[in-house]
């Protein structure tokens, strides 16, 4: 299969023709990560936006942790609002679990951020598409309406991701 029909299963690109998906296509890198390996730390670099081929990753952020917050957590987890556990490095809250067709990363190239602000790791080997953050830049310079439709995406994305995370914080506030 071309890598061309391979980015037609990408959320992000699901508004581009074949054309535009060939521009993405040069630019795009394959890489791949075994089972636990991590992808990106928190405060490391960033490098761009990566997309899900196969597998799956998962987003998280470590936790300061003192005796109330982990009264807190017992409280939260009962009320399954949010999954916060205690992991060999530490106690982590999940921002996200993400499988084939999904992406992350886009947040801190978006804002222009020189650093990622959590986490990231394979759950299962993985191969993800990278776009670095130079390559996106040249996009929207050379191409303003093919980026328009992927910022598009971007925005609906995150629309989506916010009412969630404000039902769970609903949840969590008033328990239901």
């Amino acid at each position: 299969m071309s890598i061309v029909e391979e980015l037609k299963k990408q959320i992000l690109f699901e508004g581009l023709n074949d054309d535009e998906l060939a521009i993405v296509a040069e630019l795009v890198e394959q890489e791949s990560y075994e089972k636990g390996a991590p992808v990106f730390r928190e405060k490391e670099p960033t490098r761009g936006i990566y997309l899900i081929k196969s597998g799956e990753v998962e987003i998280t952020k470590k936790l300061p942790i003192d005796l109330k917050t982990k009264m807190l957590i017992t409280v939260r987890n009962m009320q399954n609002c949010c999954e916060i556990r205690k992991t060999p490095y530490g106690w982590r809250q999940v921002f996200a679990s993400l499988i084939e067709g999904q992406y992350f990363g886009e947040l801190s190239v978006v804002e222009g951020k020189k650093n990622h602000g959590a986490d990231a790791d394979a759950v299962d080997d993985c191969e993800i598409y990278l776009i670095r953050s130079n390559h996106f830049n040249d996009i929207e310079l050379k191409n303003p309406l093919m980026m328009l439709k992927v910022l598009r995406t971007i925005a609906r994305v995150s629309s989506k991701t916010m009412r969630y995370l404000d039902r769970q914080l609903l949840k969590l506030l008033i328990g239901f």
